[in-house]
C-alpha cells in the first residue's frame, strides 16, 4: 500500500458535505495522503444553507476549495450530480491518477466504477452503513467509524473596537515559533500519520513515509520546531506513545503504543467489576406479621393475671365449689311450701 508508486500517484479529493463530517476532515486528508498526493481538493454543497457553517473553519484551515450547488428543488439533492460531472472532467483531464470519494451515498457507485473502468485507482471514504455496491465498485473502502474525530479550529473573540477584518489576519500572519515540547495538536497529528502509513498486519510505518504523510496535510511542521535533530529524534522523545526500532532493511519504523486506558465509558462500565450487593434483612410477610402481632395482643391479658394476681384465682376456685355442691331437688322444695309444720305423709 506504501510503495513508491503510491506516492508519485496524483489524487483528486471530492467531498459530498451532505453525508461528511466536519470534525473528520483531518483523518480524512491524512488517509488520501497515504494514497497519493493530494493535488485537488473539492467539496461540493449549498453553502447557503445554515447547516454549512460548521464547515467553513475547516475549509480555510485545510485549504479546500468550495463549490456552491443551488438545491433546485427543496428535498433534491443536486450536489451529487454536480460533484459527478467535475469528476468526469477531472477524469477526462489527465491531471490526476486516482480518485477519493468521500461520501456514504450509493449514487456514486457508477462513477466509481467508471473510474476503474478508465484504470485509475478510486478509493472511498463513509460509513460502516455505506451500500454494499458501493463499497466494492471502489478499488479500497476506508470506514470514517475507525477514525478519530477531531475538534473544530479555536477562534478567538476579537477585543471590542477591533476591525471586521482581523480575523483573517489570523491565516496571513507568520507562523510563530513553537516550544520544544509537542503538544497534543501536533502529538495526535504524528499518530494519524502513522496510523495512515503503517502496515495492516503488523502495525509498523516507515519514519520517511509518515514524516511525508504529516507534512502533506500540516507543509509547515518540522521537527527542528521541538530541538530535534530528525523526525526519530522527536518520536523517540515520547516513549509512552511511540516505539521505535530498526527494520529488516536498517530504516527506522515507528509503532503506536495503544493505550488500554482509552475506551468508551460504556465499554469501562462492562469492564468494572460489580459493586458488591448491600445484604437486607428479610422481611417477614405482612401476614404472618398481622397473625403474630394479633396472638401477642390476645396472650398479653392472660400472662398479665397468670402470677400475680391472687383474686382471680380465689375466683376460679370459688366457681369451682360452686359447681361441686349437689343441687336441691325441686319436690322437696314444693313440698315445705305445702306444708308449713313440716309433717311428712304416713
Amino acid at each position: 500500500m506504501n510503495d513508491t508508486n503510491n506516492q508519485a500517484r496524483r489524487l483528486a479529493l471530492v467531498i459530498d458535505a451532505d453525508n461528511a463530517q466536519p470534525s473528520l476532515i483531518q483523518p480524512v486528508l491524512l488517509a488520501a495522503a497515504s494514497r497519493g498526493r493530494v493535488t485537488v481538493r473539492r467539496i461540493y454543497g449549498d453553502w447557503t444553507s445554515p447547516n454549512m457553517t460548521s464547515w467553513k473553519a475547516h475549509l480555510l484551515d485545510h485549504s479546500i476549495r468550495p463549490i456552491q450547488q443551488f438545491r433546485i428543488v427543496g428535498g433534491k439533492n443536486a450536489t451529487d450530480s454536480a460533484m459527478i460531472i467535475d469528476a468526469m472532467d477531472l477524469l477526462h483531464s489527465g491531471l490526476v491518477d486516482g480518485f477519493c470519494i468521500v461520501s456514504s451515498d450509493s449514487d456514486f457507485t457508477s462513477l466509481a466504477r467508471r473510474i476503474q473502468e478508465s484504470g485509475l485507482f478510486v478509493m472511498g471514504v463513509g460509513r460502516r452503513t455505506t451500500p454494499v455496491a458501493f463499497q466494492r465498485a471502489c478499488e479500497e473502502f476506508v470506514f470514517t467509524d475507525d477514525m478519530r474525530a477531531t475538534p473544530a479550529p479555536a477562534q478567538k473573540k476579537k477585543p471590542a473596537g477591533t476591525a471586521a477584518a482581523a480575523p483573517a489576519a489570523r491565516h496571513d500572519a507568520p507562523r510563530r515559533p513553537r516550544s520544544t515540547q509537542p503538544d497534543a495538536q501536533i502529538l495526535d497529528l504524528l499518530e494519524q500519520g502513522i496510523r495512515s502509513a503503517a502496515d495492516e498486519d503488523s502495525g509498523w510505518a516507515g519514519i520517511g513515509r509518515v514524516g511525508q504523510i504529516v507534512r502533506q496535510y500540516e507543509p509547515g511542521f518540522s521537527h527542528k520546531d521541538y530541538g530535534h535533530s530528525s523526525l526519530s529524534g522527536l518520536l523517540e522523545s515520547q516513549p509512552a506513545i511511540f516505539r521505535l526500532r530498526k527494520g529488516d532493511n536498517g530504516q527506522v519504523q515507528v509503532q503506536l503504543i495503544e493505550k488500554p486506558a482509552e475506551r468508551l465509558p460504556e465499554e469501562a462500565a462492562e469492564l468494572a467489576p460489580p459493586a458488591p450487593a448491600k445484604t437486607r434483612r428479610p422481611r417477614q410477610p405482612r401476614k404472618a406479621a398481622s397473625t403474630a402481632a394479633a396472638a401477642e395482643i390476645a396472650a398479653a391479658p392472660a400472662a398479665a393475671a397468670a402470677p400475680d394476681s391472687p383474686p382471680a384465682i380465689a375466683a376460679d376456685s370459688g366457681a369451682a365449689e360452686a359447681k361441686a355442691r349437689p343441687r336441691r331437688s325441686r319436690s322437696r322444695k314444693a313440698a315445705t311450701a305445702t306444708d308449713p309444720q313440716g309433717s311428712q305423709p304416713d
